[in-house]
């Protein structure tokens, strides 16, 4: 059974978290909360998005709680164990992409734009052609 792919767009619920491996490696998270229905029948499932190296930093520089966001890549649910011994399960995309989606006045943030005030997008594809 091969894995799923999957693109998710939504709003950062809080702002990326940027740490380093052992091995030096940058690696962010983000936190996206992703609704499906309406009224007393919306259910949120919260979706833990992984980026790595350029892509993390990139992340951690321009994306800010409230941002909107799209991020591709492979799609898993995990089983863990709860504090109360019960079975708990997260949703995680380990994402080879991002980008800005909406305009920019949607991602207003300080880190959101660059110096020259355009808005940088798509954070997919070839790493060493980016400009930062």
């Amino acid at each position: 059974m091969g894995t799923a792919n999957l693109t998710l767009v939504a709003r950062l619920a809080r702002d990326p978290e940027l740490r380093t491996t052992s091995n030096g490696k940058s690696v962010a998270s983000l936190t996206l909360p992703v609704d499906t229905g309406f009224g007393d029948n919306k259910t949120t499932t919260w979706w833990t998005a992984t980026l790595w190296g350029k892509r993390a930093e990139a992340a951690a520089n321009y994306l800010r709680k409230g941002s909107w966001v799209s991020v591709s890549g492979p799609a898993r649910i995990r089983q863990y164990d709860k504090r109360d011994g019960s079975a708990g399960f997260s949703a995680e995309v380990d994402a080879s992409s991002w980008e800005f989606v909406g305009n920019k006045s949607d991602n207003e943030a300080p880190a959101a734009s660059s110096s020259n005030g355009r808005q940088r997008h798509a954070m997919s594809g070839d790493m060493k052609d980016l400009p930062f």
